[in-house]
């Protein structure tokens, strides 16, 4: 026999056994593939052909070359609509495949294969066959009927449609799902090509190619089960799972490498590109972008942690949950999901409520509860480390004449202007509140009397000299303090009792001027502290 013609008939036989090893393979995986069954019986009409194919080259008669090119089209009409319904439900149309849209899918191969039982009566499929003289072994050369032509037509539409599915289906799956994409695209175009060369009449002795280009296809078959999990892990699933989420997801492989992504991740996270596929997530995350202390990005396998992410000059708040993926057999890590919740609504409502729990409405300064938990809690923190700490009241004066005459709008200009002058003067560790109406409270830890007392004479200085500006004209501004320190067998309540006893000396005495308790043990009075523009007389 021929080299060339053994060789080609070992191609056909290796072609077919493969074709057979895949039926089984596939045959007995658990996959929620829908089109499995689709692909076993793509495999079957695949071994049927090509070993017609290689028996057929390997007659010795026409006889025998007659029988076994009939046998071939128990598979040969089968396999590229099989093909293309495989593609369908790859791609997510499998609810396109109803049982009748199959039924009229395989209905022409079907009657391809009837005809080709029944040629010798009618010659639709071939008009004539014979052996060819130029042979150096029996090889059957014939001509085309009209029915060969409308199923090689149809062979050829199924595959460039399936070809045009896969090619649009590739450009839209990320990089860790492009493999089997790819694959089966590759699978598919190498059958049609060497069709197209055996049209041409550009094999030796016009033997046809596509048995041979099979094996090539199945092993590109076997090697993508094998390697990339192809039809038990389909873009599919990816789409109707994953694209389907409203929170961002990131797929991460043992390596700490990112392995996939959906629509909604890239979305609160722009740069993440297919390009990244593969690069360490840790290493892509822009850092500068992070306001939340992790350098070394461990929020990507916290269990559960928050974030701020600065996205387009706007402070973002993210909830990341973290999760391992666990081989089925052997519980090892195949990688981790990192599930991305944008919680920055739900952050800003509750620092409002917080604020609006503890701030006053107005002028934005803690409000009288909120003062006293703060102050509380620092009295304890004073007398624990044994630092002075001082209380002080200060009220408005003659805020009810400044209401009458001129509104509650001027009124509530007052106050803001008030509080403004104030907190330029305070420090960072002072707390300032409103505690009702035009009366405001200081809790001033780590600073004594002295200096208390020089603070506040540095704010009523300020209010003084300057007169707040309104639309009514300039209106005078004057503040009475009442100042105390705290002593070790005092709580709040006595304190800010002494220094509103203090304050009301203040009043009494003029207005305009700070005025301390006496020692923290009863009121004030005219003698105790100094004037206006005296030194403290403690």
């Amino acid at each position: 026999m021929n080299a060339a013609f053994s060789t080609f008939i070992a191609l056909f036989a290796i072609s077919g056994v493969l074709s057979i090893l895949l039926a089984l393979y596939a045959s007995l995986q658990k996959t929620r593939f829908s089109g499995m069954h689709l692909f076993v019986w793509m495999s079957i009409a695949t071994a049927i052909y090509t070993f017609g194919s290689s028996l057929e080259l390997a007659s010795s008669s026409l006889g025998n070359i007659k029988f076994w090119i009939a046998f071939e089209y128990f598979g040969l009409p089968f396999i590229s609509p099989l093909n293309l319904l495989v593609i369908f439900h790859y791609v997510g149309r499998e609810r396109m495949m109803t049982p009748r849209a199959t039924a009229a899918f395989l209905a022409l191969p079907a009657l391809t294969c009837l005809l080709m039982l029944t040629n010798n009566l009618h010659g639709l499929v071939y008009q004539q066959m014979e052996l060819r003289a130029d042979a150096p072994w029996p090889l059957a050369e014939f001509a085309m009927g009209p029915w060969y032509v409308v199923n090689g037509s149809y062979t050829l539409g199924c595959g460039v449609v399936g070809m045009w599915l896969l090619a649009r289906h590739l450009r839209q799956t990320l990089n860790v799902y492009r493999k089997q994409t790819a694959t089966m695209l590759v699978s598919l175009f190498l059958p049609i090509g060497a069709s197209l060369i055996y049209i041409m009449n550009l094999t030796p002795y016009h033997i046809d190619p596509v048995p041979a280009t099979m094996s090539l296809t199945n092993l590109l078959y076997c090697w993508a089960l094998l390697s990339g999990g192809m039809l038990t892990s389909t873009p599919v699933v990816r789409e109707n799972i994953l694209e389907s989420m409203r929170d961002g997801v990131l797929v991460i492989d043992p390596a700490g490498r990112i392995a996939d992504y959906n629509k909604a991740a890239s979305l609160l996270f722009p740069f993440l590109t297919s390009q990244l596929i593969g690069e360490r997530a840790a290493d892509v995350f822009p850092k500068e972008r992070l306001r939340t202390e992790d350098a070394d990005m461990q929020f990507l396998e916290a269990e559960e942690s928050q974030i701020e992410w600065l996205a387009d000059h706007e402070l973002r708040f993210y909830r990341i949950r973290s999760s391992p993926v666990l081989h089925k057999r052997g519980g090892g890590a195949a990688g981790r999901t990192v599930v991305i919740l944008d919680v920055t609504e739900n952050v800003r409502l509750h620092r409002r409520l917080e604020r609006m729990a503890t701030h006053d409405g107005m002028t934005q300064i803690y409000n009288r509860s909120h003062f006293v938990e703060c102050s509380e809690q620092l009295l304890a923190d004073s007398r624990s480390t044994l630092e002075p700490l001082t209380i002080a009241l200060l009220d408005i004066d003659r805020f009810k004449l400044v209401n009458d005459s001129y509104g509650h709008d001027v009124g509530d200009h007052v106050i803001r202007h008030v509080v403004q002058t104030c907190q330029a003067h305070l420090g960072e560790r002072d707390v300032f509140g409103r505690y009702g109406g035009e009366e405001f409270a200081l809790c001033m830890p780590g600073r004594p009397t002295a200096d208390a007392y020089r603070l506040l004479e540095r704010i009523r200085l300020g209010l003084a000299a300057e007169p707040v500006k309104t639309a009514a004209g300039a209106v005078g501004v004057t503040a009475s303090f009442g100042l105390v320190e705290a002593r070790p067998d005092q709580p709040l309540k006595v304190l800010t009792k002494l220094a509103d006893d203090a304050l009301y000396v203040a009043k009494q005495n003029g207005r305009n001027q700070v005025r301390i308790a006496p020692d923290g043990q009863g009121p004030a009075d005219e003698n105790i502290a100094p004037s206006p523009h005296g030194s403290p007389n403690a």
